[in-house]
């Protein structure tokens, strides 16, 4: 071939004898390479609206990415860009673009006139092309049609069309998915309908399929179709993709309708050589569109169907949901009619608890027994708590990437070890009027099955479900409270005609079975609290630590006992008491008295349990309590006539003993009762009491005055007083109503003062002796305090004298004898010396004596110093101990201090065979505190009083010293533990 910049080129023979674009193209590239001796060529063709790669030559096209030709195309003309030349050809709406890479750019000018007879070729080309593929198409479609022959059956639909596909192409197998699922960037079918897989030897296509984001965009969203080819495509994704169903070639073509895509078209072939033309694209679409519209009313006539089916299954589900008001009957047939209904895999009734944040299965279909026992849902958490809580439907259309969490730890456990059994998950709440009060939830293996329709119907079938709980809930609470009323009757009809063992255990029967409980038993106490009496029903009776540990336990209501607190085996238990303070028995605000009931108006106690851990309701607690006060109630009554009747012969017998007059008059004033001491007064006066009126009884003097008090006794609630007499005897009278309303009887007490008044007498007379007794007391004890302080003064005097003056004249004297014996030698000096060792020790004793006599050292530095003193002068070692803030008391405390020290000091040297002794002094705001102990051997009272009677005043003598001055002393002693005396004085 000629390929000089002036010669004109000549197209080969195989542009205009191509049969399809792709072969126009490999022709056209192999022509273009060579006669512009470029490195690289690739042709794209505008087809549909789209610019496509349908052949290329030679190297470098990576450069080409179809931007440079899609601006040629678009603008008209050639465009360059570095090595790249784009050459359009045609028009923009139907033509085609070269595109070089380093081609001579005088050969491209020498081509660029060839540009229409290349469109036209192109054009010849794409006529021949569809019309060989409208024809084929055609012919598919009318064979489609005849075969549905206006079926609407989906099912039918969808295996035809796969047929139809597979046959058409000539390949051997073909599938059609509808969308179960679609995302923003993802879709995935439900099951697939298939023709050929079966027989392929790899055991038939199982489940769906899923597009990725590349597939999904091209199919779905731009509607191509997917050409897969194993030798072209190998090492891609896509070949990665499809190396399950390991085809040779194949294509997936989008089906939509409506605007809605509704899934794909799959048709492969798996012969060696097998190829793919632009014909068998054309005809995949055309007969996806046929199919589509053919799916498409087949679904629309599917779901009214359904609907309709759907309708009607509502219409017995709601029939046969209110069928019966029995509320087992009713959550068994919701769980049927939910699961078949909804195809579900299983389902279950949440319950809302009385604390409004924990949810609990009620009823489960197709649930794990331990799943049913271990879940506790919280309101708010999982699918389940969310639906209670928003009071909405909630779907979680696959559990394992929804992100819901899981309702309970046991749930949330499941989830995270990948052993969550279900999938599909729907919770609709139960709700009334009221409030939401629980949850229906269904349950899936696999990813959620229903569409919108579906979970609209589920709503409907909600509200029926909670009307019918509710009407069944209701019907059930009338029941219960029926039963309730039955069972309080039984037993406070079986206790009010019989106390004995036998009744308490059938009351003990009764009351556990209607708190459904497994066993039982009534522990009674007696007036001072003790358990005296226990009836059981299918229990031994419990041994006496057990009914106290069962006692122990009781609080002011019904509660709750954990299996610590209940009796062995037990898994749950209640225990209630059973008190007697009921205002309705006795009076309101009334407490009863010891003999109806025990401390706190405690009878005893009622106790149930139950093998299992579930704890009692609030229901099964206020049930309790009405048993328990109903029991309360009879036992209080029957214990109260009891305590009455024992009463009444207690009064009785008082009155019958009594020295005063009792007599009872009717609302008429006649005596209708009298006891022995009115008896016995009145036959002294020739009266009978009984049958006379009470007015009449008195001396005509004395009557107004009881007239006056009957008048009082009727009108003030205090009653009526009065002094009468009757013969000699002076009464005084106190009347009291007894009853109410008008013509109430009258109660009068009658007191004779006659012995009263000589009584008065005597007391007048003997206070009179016991004042002048206290008065001489008073003077006694004035000339004893004088008496001591004179004493005190005289012994100050001689203290005085004796240090002043005969200490003065002994120490002159002992001065004298010492110089005289200075001069004196010998015998002589010997003597004078003894003389004045007597006269020294003279001295030391008249000057003890004065120290003893009245302590300088006292009045000097006063009391903590002449105490110390004193300790070192004891014989017995003593010690000093001072507490508070130390200050000087009054002259005559701290005299009467020293000499109570003084005094108890001089009887443990004497008495106490002490080893050691102390003075303890407390100084506080109201006075002194002085403590004197002593380890000794101590003494009994009995000793004490033996010694004062032989003459021993010295535990007197401190005790009279000590109220002289205003004080106390307590003397605390025991043989063999010492001996302690207490001086309390004020200052």
């Amino acid at each position: 071939m000629n390929t000089s910049a002036t010669a004109f080129p000549i197209l080969p023979a195989a542009l205009s004898a191509a049969q399809s674009v792709p072969e126009f193209g490999a022709a056209l590239c192999a022509f273009a390479c060579e006669f512009t001796r470029a490195h690289g060529v690739r042709v794209w063709v505008k087809a549909d609206g789209h610019l496509s790669d349908v052949g290329c030559e030679g190297r470098g096209l990576g450069l080409s990415d179809g931007g440079l030709a899609g601006r040629a195309l678009t603008q008209g003309r050639a465009q360059e860009e570095g090595m790249l030349c784009a050459l359009p050809f045609g028009t923009a709406q139907a033509g085609g673009v070269l595109e070089f890479v380093g081609a001579d750019p005088e050969c491209i000018a020498a081509l660029a006139a060839l540009g229409p007879l290349l469109a036209l070729a192109l054009e010849g080309v794409q006529a021949r092309e569809a019309r060989r593929g409208r024809g084929r198409a055609a012919e598919t479609v009318e064979q489609l049609v005849r075969r549905l022959g206006g079926s609407l059956d989906l099912a039918e639909v969808l295996t035809a069309t796969a047929e139809s596909a597979a046959l058409a192409l000539g390949f051997e197998r073909a599938f059609v998915g509808l969308f179960s699922r679609v995302e923003e960037e993802r879709a995935h079918t439900g099951d697939v309908f298939t023709y050929g897989f079966e027989d392929d030897g790899d055991g038939g296509f199982q489940g769906g399929i899923g597009l990725g984001p590349v597939s999904f965009r091209r199919v779905v969203k731009q509607g191509e179709v997917i050409l897969y080819d194993r030798v072209r495509d190998a090492g891609t994704p896509m070949a990665r993709s499809m190396q399950e169903m390991n085809p040779e070639v194949a294509l997936i073509a989008p089906l939509s309708a409506r605007g809605r895509p509704l899934g794909v078209l799959y048709v492969d072939s798996r012969k060696p050589g097998a190829r793919l033309t632009e014909d068998d694209t054309w005809l995949v679409l055309t007969l996806a569109e046929q199919a589509s519209l053919a799916i498409d009313n087949a679904r629309l006539y599917g779901q009214e169907t359904r609907k309709r089916e759907n309708a009607e299954a509502l219409r017995e589900a709601g029939a046969a949901l209110a069928g019966s008001l029995h509320l087992h009957d009713t959550l068994t047939r919701l769980m049927e009619r939910a699961t078949t209904l909804f195809r579900a895999d299983a389902a279950g009734v949440y319950e809302l608890q009385p604390d409004g944040r924990t949810l609990v299965i009620r009823n489960a279909v197709g649930l794990p027994s331990e799943y049913v026992l271990r879940v506790r849902a919280k309101v708010g958490a999982g699918v389940t708590g969310r639906a209670v809580e928003s009071g909405e439907r909630v779907t979680a259309p696959d559990l394992r990437t929804a992100h819901l969490g899981g309702g309970s730890r046991y749930t949330r456990q499941l989830l995270a070890q990948g052993r969550y059994p279900y999938r599909g998950v729907v919770a609709l709440p139960l709700k009334t009027r009221v409030g939401t009060f629980g949850a229906l939830t269904l349950y899936w293996e696999d990813a959620l099955p229903l569409d919108a329709d579906d979970l609209a119907l589920t709503e409907v079938y909600a509200a029926q479900a909670s009307l019918a709980l509710e009407n069944a809930r209701l019907y059930e609470e009338e029941l219960r409270r029926e039963r309730e009323a039955a069972v309080l009757l039984n037993v406070g009809r079986l206790l009010a005609e019989d106390q004995s063992d036998a009744a308490l255990t059938e009351a003990a029967r009764l009351a556990t079975l209607a708190l459904s409980a497994g066993r039982g038993l009534i522990a009674l106490t007696d007036s001072s609290g003790a358990l005296t009496r226990c009836a059981t029903y299918n229990l031994h009776r419990p041994s006496p630590e057990d009914l106290d540990a069962l006692a122990g336990q009781l609080g002011r209501g019904p509660r709750p006992l954990t299996r610590r607190h209940a009796l062995p085996v037990a898994g749950s238990a209640l225990i209630v008491p059973l008190r007697a303070d009921l205002g309705t028995d006795l009076g309101v605000g009334a407490r009863p008295g010891p003999d109806v009931a025990g401390p706190g108006g405690l009878l005893g106690f009622l106790y149930a349990d139950d093998p299992g851990t579930e704890p009692p309701s609030d229901r099964v607690l206020a049930l309790a309590r009405s048993v328990a006060d109903q029991m309360a109630l009879t036992l209080s009554r029957e214990r109260l006539l009891t305590a009455l009747a024992r009463e009444e012969a207690r009064y009785r017998q008082l009155s019958e003993s009594a020295h005063d007059l009792i007599l009872s008059a009717d609302g008429q004033g006649v005596v209708t009762y009298a006891n022995p001491a009115a008896t016995r007064l009145l036959h002294a006066r020739g009266l009978e009491p009984v049958g006379t009126p009470l007015l009449d009884l008195p001396t005509p003097d004395t009557r107004p005055a009881l007239s006056a008090a009957w008048m009082a006794a009727h009108t003030h609630l205090a009653g009526g007083r009065a002094d009468i007499q009757i013969g000699p005897h002076r009464l005084e009278v106190r009347l009291s109503p007894v009853g109410a309303g008008p013509g109430e009887g009258v109660l009068m007490v009658a007191r004779d003062l006659s012995e009263m008044q000589q009584l008065a007498e005597e007391i007048a007379r003997r206070g009179q002796a016991l004042e002048a007794a206290t008065s001489r007391t008073v003077e006694l004890r004035t000339y004893l305090t004088l008496f001591t302080q004179a004493q005190e003064e005289e012994r100050r005097r001689i203290s005085r004298e004796l240090h002043d003056d005969t200490a003065q004249v002994l120490t002159a004297t002992s001065r004298r004898v010492a110089r005289l014996a200075r001069d004196l030698e010998g015998e002589r000096r010997e003597r004078a010396d003894d003389i004045l060792a007597d006269l020294d020790s003279a001295i030391q004793g008249v000057r003890r004596f004065a120290r003893n006599l009245r302590p300088s050292v006292l009045d000097d530095l006063g009391l903590l110093p002449a105490l110390e003193w004193l300790a070192t002068q004891a014989q017995t070692d003593t010690r000093l101990e001072v507490s508070g803030q130390d200050r000087r008391l009054n002259p005559t405390v701290e005299l009467t201090v020293f000499r109570l020290a003084q005094e108890a000091l001089n009887n443990v040297d004497k008495h106490a065979r002490a080893g050691t002794a102390a003075i303890r002094v407390a100084f506080t705001e109201e006075g002194v505190r002085v403590a004197i102990s002593d380890d000794g051997q101590g003494f009994t009272t009995a000793h004490a009083e033996a010694r004062a009677q032989a003459g021993h005043l010295g535990l007197i003598g401190l005790r009279e010293r000590v109220a002289l001055a205003g004080g106390h002393l307590d003397v605390q002693s025991a043989p063999g533990q010492g001996t302690t005396l207490v001086f309390d004085l004020p200052g």
